[in-house]
This record gives C-alpha cells, structure tokens and sequence, in this order.
C-alpha cells in the first residue's frame, strides 16, 4: 500500500507469555467475572475463598469445597465463565471500584491460588446507563 510518508505503521501487539490467556474483570458491584480458561486453570472450582492483601493491593482467588466455611460459590455464565459475587468482600476489605476493571496480568501460582493486582487493572466496558428518561445537558453539547 502506498501512503504519503506522514503515516506511521502500527508493529501490532507485543505478545507477552501468557497474552490474554486468563480474561477476568471487577466491577462497582464487586462482581468478579472469570473467563472460561481461569475457570479451567483453577481446576474448575465450584467455590472460591477470596484474600485480600492491603499492602500491595493484590485480591488472591483459592479453589474451595462449597461447604467450607467462608467459601463464596460461583455463578455459572455463558460459554463456560463464571462470576464471584463479592460485593460483602470488597465492603469489608474498602476495595473502591469505579467501573468496570480487566486485570492486565492475572498471575496463577504454583500453588493454583489466582492472585489479581488492583494496581494493574485497565477501564473496560462503556461506563453506567445513566437509565430511562435520561437527557444530555444542552450546555455541554460540544460544536461540530
């Protein structure tokens, strides 16, 4: 293709090990979404224990018997992923979520335990649906 020489070309991705091999998210609501192969690296749990290290911001996610006590279970989604529902655990631990947030490097240690650094997390999703009724304010229409 020839372009004027003002254009630069994009290299693409840099493909790290690992590159989005494990797709999990956190929303305002405290939900944690794991993608179907987290689910199958953590040897498809039917629950979780949730650990929360203040220090270093890191949420750590443990395979668990549902009959353990202080074990959160997990919902099945589509095509294999599933959510925690951990709305009570980020109230106790002040874990303060915005929005939407993808952890960019989900880490699964020897051990099996998920550890997920708050730190490093990216904005995902379009924001809140402001709701029915809604309506822009004329002030802020931008000029075009």
């Amino acid at each position: 293709m020839s372009l004027h020489k003002n254009w630069l070309k994009f290299n693409g991705i840099k493909k790290e090990r690992g590159f989005n091999r494990h797709h999990i998210t956190i929303n305002h609501n405290g939900q944690i979404h794991i993608g179907r192969q987290a689910h199958i690296d953590l040897g498809r749990p039917r629950a979780v224990t949730l650990y929360y290290e203040p220090d270093q911001k890191k949420i750590a996610i443990e395979p668990a018997d549902p009959r353990d006590p202080g074990s959160v279970p997990l919902i099945a989604k589509t095509f294999g992923a599933h959510y925690v529902p951990g709305a009570q655990f980020i109230r106790q631990n002040r874990i303060h979520i915005a929005g939407t947030e993808a952890f960019i490097k989900p880490e699964l240690n020897h051990n099996g335990i998920l550890i997920l650094d708050l730190t490093e997390t990216t904005r995902v999703g379009r924001g809140r649906n402001p709701g029915p009724g809604w309506k822009p304010d004329p002030r802020e229409r931008l000029e075009g």
